[in-house]
């Protein structure tokens, strides 16, 4: 496991200012940072490409839906970008909120073949559009289902939709018995 480096935090955090990130802070095993989405894909890709910082790793993508959180936060939804600076040891969490009328952001798929479907994951669940995203579609839950399941708007047991999903059952002499 790569260990934070806090002495990497000062170069981490001037990079990300000079493109536009605010709120950089490291809680000791990341760094985070808020960006804009409209520049969501070029700080992405300046800093995977920048030989200095090189976060070359691409974690995960995820979503956040601010519906009913505590704290007021700029925007509803947020996308939450998880990459890896393996030559600084820096883990590097990046917001970007996305207005409830528009929910989208530039796909980062042509930077990084796995966030392919981590794009399509956070859709299906949250429906944020990716735009420019080579496959877009549903992941997880089948075609023609209705809504986003972790929007804290959507019904805890769903909307009756279980009793339509096709049901598959092993078949005798196969090895899932």
């Amino acid at each position: 496991m790569i260990q934070f480096q806090a002495s990497n935090f000062d170069t981490v955090k001037t990079r990300l200012e000079s493109l536009g990130a605010t709120n950089i802070h490291h809680d000791g095993a990341s760094v985070v940072a808020e960006i804009p989405r409209t520049k969501a894909f070029d700080i992405i890709k300046k800093i995977k490409d920048d030989p200095e910082i090189g976060f070359r790793f691409f974690t995960d993508i995820t979503g956040a839906d601010f519906l009913k959180y505590s704290v007021k936060k700029p925007e509803r939804y947020a996308v939450i970008y998880v990459l890896l600076s393996p030559s600084l040891g820096v883990r590097l969490e990046l917001i970007a909120y996305l207005p409830e009328n528009d929910p989208s952001i530039q796909s980062i798929a042509s930077l990084f073949t796995g966030a392919n479907w981590a794009e399509r994951e956070t859709y299906d669940m949250y429906g944020f559009e990716f735009k420019g995203h080579p496959n877009p579609g549903r992941l997880l839950t089948p075609e023609g289902f209705e809504g986003h399941a972790l929007r804290k708007d959507y019904p805890l047991k769903g909307k009756g939709e279980r009793s339509s999903f096709p049901v598959y059952r092993a078949t005798p002499g196969h090895a899932s018995e």
